[in-house]
């Protein structure tokens, strides 16, 4: 099996189908339960490789660059489509983010002219991260953020690319930044969810069987209450001020609802424990004082979970 994996992350289809096809004509047609399930193993291999074989002449002919790129991307969409990834399967899904990483790289290298779209960054980005090319991929996010830096998926994967290469600081940077601007981003890449503390919060929240998007606002405010980030960015004026935007408009709604309140407490809860580090980090005790009692009233247990976890170590 493992020969047929590699044939096909050398490119090499027609050796692949050869390979699947000799090992599907050894095995005998009634060999019982304890061949079946290598049997089905090899009818597998054969089925992909031919499929690949079917298509080899057409992605040899594409010209280099964001046509092939893209026909990769159709052969990626079909091999994730099992609920189960064989050893050739991830071969080629393997082989795929490669071929897209290479080709959309060529049409990105002459970036000046814009070319790629933003979604086809991401998608270049996202196949750097999946073949473990970090610095790649972190060329290509931050150009992104330069360019898009309020853009949830770029911090996320920037994020994980962090993580990969020992970034401790850009890792909790970025992960917090893509959590505030847009907490479902989580459910996005299950793929790039770090371990730890990380993987035991949403283990918590997924058994408490909250329902989708409501469980990654109570991650992402579990994440800040519990002091889980050791490094946090300073957040510019403008920032600041976009975030007590959208806390007031969120709060004037909470107020204003008549039924589902609880729904906006935790993103609630996340934009005041922002609030509450960004007015401490500035020295605004007004403003610190106003968003400590806001909490308070929301959930009195949240407040001493985060002034535990947050503010009484940094005093």
């Amino acid at each position: 099996m493992q020969a047929i994996a590699d044939e096909i992350l050398n490119g090499n289809f027609p050796r692949a189908a050869g390979l699947a096809e000799a090992w599907l004509k050894e095995l005998p047609a009634h060999a019982g339960p304890a061949l079946d399930s290598e049997r089905a193993q090899a009818e597998e291999a054969y089925e992909i490789s031919r499929y690949l074989l079917h298509r080899h002449e057409r992605l040899s002919n594409l010209a280099p660059g964001m046509e092939r790129g893209k026909a990769f991307e159709e052969v990626l969409h079909d091999m994730s489509q099992a609920q189960t990834v064989s050893v050739i399967r991830r071969a080629v899904i393997m082989l795929c983010h490669a071929q897209i990483a290479d080709n959309y790289a060529r049409d990105f290298a002459g970036q000046k002219n814009y070319q790629l779209q933003l979604k086809d960054q991401l998608k270049l980005a996202y196949s750097l991260l999946m073949i473990a090319n970090f610095t790649s991929a972190r060329e290509v996010l931050s150009f992104i953020l330069a360019n898009h830096p309020t853009n949830a998926a770029a911090h996320y994967m920037a994020a994980h690319a962090a993580n990969m290469t020992g970034n401790e600081q850009g890792f909790f940077e970025h992960y917090r930044d893509a959590l505030y601007l847009k907490p479902e981003v989580v459910s996005e890449y299950p793929e790039f969810l770090p371990g730890g503390i990380f993987l035991e919060m949403l283990k918590l929240v997924h058994e408490e069987d909250y329902g989708e998007g409501v469980r990654e606002r109570i991650f992402a405010l579990l994440l800040e209450v519990n002091g889980v980030y050791r490094h946090r960015r300073k957040l510019k004026i403008d920032e600041a001020r976009v975030l007590e935007a959208e806390y007031q408009k969120l709060r004037q709604e909470y107020t204003s609802a008549r039924v589902h309140k609880k729904a906006f407490e935790p993103r609630l809860l996340q934009l005041l424990a922002m609030l509450i580090i960004h007015a401490q980090q500035m020295q605004n005790f007004d403003k610190f004082e106003n968003y400590r009692a806001e909490m308070i009233s929301i959930d009195n247990s949240i407040w001493q979970t985060f002034h535990q976890n947050n503010l009484a170590q940094a005093k």
